[in-house]
């Protein structure tokens, strides 16, 4: 009897372990805030669980986790000149990336890690100095290999690149800078491969497309990257709020756009996504909308008791988190909008890109 039960014991523990990680984790929210720390919440409880501080000077900016080992994020600090690794079970720093060199400043605005956990790239702004002036370089970015924290390449990149992206299977790098179109690179070699046609779409009737992923966890949404537009009319010049989004589990993804509802002064909002859980579009700034893109029918509204940059759906599609740039974090529900709670952070956030992210531990 006693042998029976062991085995049954043995069998079930078995079992156990043979499922992936995922089936007894749980998601948490990063959140990068002044002065120099990095906030993670429990999103079961909407409770700050760690509030790590980081070394050196802040502030904390964007976060890339690593999907492949979630233990680790990434986080830029150190005025945008360096680039932490942070233990999240440990809730501390271990490693830092800096960034400048003797004789040049270095700062960065995106960063991002492949979904195999192997590669950090960071996009680098370099400027030489020299006496009683600074010289522009060219942008590149670099990447760096996580196995053995050393860069193995750099290569030439756009300016003014405000996040970055990779493709699911890892073969591609998605670059996104202010008013140009989408730049796509071969992940190893470093090398442009393609360009996507945004801010120079040739549809007729559209003189100008706008539009930034800056706050977009992607590898928490299916490798979906969504990201609110503004389109301008050729002839009427009447300005239109829409949706993109970029399927990276494609080889050779689409970008597909729709357009939702007029933008003015009396209905400002910016900052949104698509949702692959609920199909729907929520944007935020000093209202929250939930649209339909099928009809273009906003939905459902919410007043904001102050600006919010950044809404962010959980990965389950069940809460909004709203945030980016104050010293709480509001949550809804995704449905209704109805207000849940607030986070308090303690001090406020940046406002730099992806300074909210998820995480599943």
């Amino acid at each position: 009897m006693i042998h029976t039960r062991f085995s049954l014991y043995t069998l079930c523990a078995l079992v156990l372990l043979s499922f992936p990680h995922s089936a007894w984790a749980k998601w948490y929210l990063l959140a990068s805030v002044h002065p120099n720390n990095l906030v993670v919440i429990d999103t079961e409880t909407d409770k700050v669980v760690k509030n790590i501080a980081l070394e050196g000077r802040g502030p904390a900016m964007n976060i890339a986790p690593n999907p492949a080992h979630p233990q680790f994020a990434y986080v830029v600090n150190n005025l945008a000149q360096s680039v932490v690794m942070v233990d999240l079970d440990e809730g501390k720093q271990v490693m830092s990336f800096p960034l400048a060199s003797e004789g040049e400043l270095v700062r960065t605005m995106a960063i991002d890690v492949n979904a195999q956990g192997t590669r950090l790239f960071v996009h680098e702004m370099p400027v030489k100095q020299e006496p009683g002036r600074f010289v522009a370089k060219d942008n590149r970015i670099k990447v760096f290999d996580l196995k053995t924290n050393k860069v193995v390449k750099t290569f030439p990149a756009p300016r003014q690149v405000m996040s970055m992206a990779s493709s699911k299977d890892g073969k591609r790098l998605y670059v996104f800078s202010i008013g140009q179109d989408i730049f796509v690179y071969d992940a190893e070699r470093g090398t442009e491969i393609d360009r996507i046609p945004l801010a120079n779409r040739n549809i007729t009737g559209i003189a100008r497309t706008d539009g930034l992923p800056v706050w977009s966890p992607y590898q928490e949404n299916d490798f979906l990257v969504s990201f609110g537009i503004i389109t301008s009319d050729a002839l009427t010049g009447q300005v239109t709020l829409g949706i993109a989004s970029l399927d990276l589990k494609q080889p050779a993804p689409e970008l597909k756009t729709t357009e939702l509802q007029p933008f003015s002064a009396e209905n400002y909002n910016l900052t949104g996504f698509l949702s692959p859980k609920t199909n729907k579009v929520y944007y935020s700034y000093n209202n929250l909308w939930k649209v339909d893109p099928t009809t273009r029918r906003v939905e459902q509204t919410q007043e904001l008791s102050n600006t919010y940059f950044a809404p962010l759906l959980h990965p389950d599609g069940k809460k909004l988190y709203a945030g980016a740039n104050w010293h709480d974090i509001a949550v809804f529900d995704a449905d209704t909008l109805a207000p849940i709670t607030k986070i308090p952070l303690g001090h406020a956030q940046s406002g730099a890109g992806n300074d909210l992210r998820f995480v599943n531990r």
